[in-house]
């Protein structure tokens, strides 16, 4: 059954694998593994100069990019907006 359920639904579940105790548990285990399993395909590898060339196009100021930590850091303010009446 898990078989044909884990090809028509995203959603992990694990059931017969851990005895977590109680319903609540096994659903909040399954909320997390299927958001962690399925966000991966929306993950978006692009390098410094894309990056920047986005954040500019957005309108960005005081932009910082650097290579740290898992990858590249982008760091940016919005511009202030002057309101005329």
């Amino acid at each position: 059954m898990q078989r044909v359920l884990r090809r028509l639904s995203p959603v992990h579940f694990y059931y017969p694998q851990y005895d977590l105790g109680d319903r609540e548990i096994y659903y909040q285990w399954a909320l997390l593994d299927t958001h962690d399993a399925t966000t991966d395909v929306y993950k978006h590898h692009r390098t410094l100069p894309q990056i920047q060339q986005t954040l500019l196009t957005l309108g960005a100021v005081d932009i910082r990019l650097e290579l740290a930590g898992n990858g590249i850091e982008a760091m940016c303010r919005k511009p202030i907006q002057n309101k005329t009446d």
